[in-house]
């Protein structure tokens, strides 16, 4: 049996880890991706905010629907997806910034623009 130093055996564990961050980097979702994929979609991105945790979130409309996109920024990955539809005698003010409350969520509705 050949004994290797700790040294040896340390070396190769930071090399590893080290691919793996690499790896994981290239896979990593970007909040301009997200800003990308949803003027894509035919949204306006209203705002690009990070929260407390350090996540960004961004927050778009078209027309009456209206979108959050809360992403890790440490992982990329996205956390939530959330869209709502207002009535029209429900809509939020012209020029807000922030993800207005009340609507019905898009799964309920008929809007299927947003599916794949």
């Amino acid at each position: 049996m050949i004994r290797r130093p700790r040294s040896f055996l340390g070396l190769c564990a930071a090399a590893l880890l080290a691919a793996q961050m690499t790896h994981g980097a290239e896979n990593r979702i970007t909040p301009d991706m997200v800003v990308e994929a949803l003027a894509g979609q035919g949204f306006s991105v209203e705002s690009v905010t990070r929260t407390l945790l350090g996540r960004a979130r961004i927050v778009a409309s078209q027309g009456l629907v209206w979108r959050e996109v809360v992403l890790d920024m440490s992982s990329g990955q996205v956390l939530r997806d959330y869209a709502v539809e207002f009535a029209p005698q429900m809509a939020p003010a012209t020029g807000q910034k922030t993800m207005p409350r009340g609507g019905k969520l898009i799964a309920e509705s008929d809007f299927n623009e947003l599916e794949p």
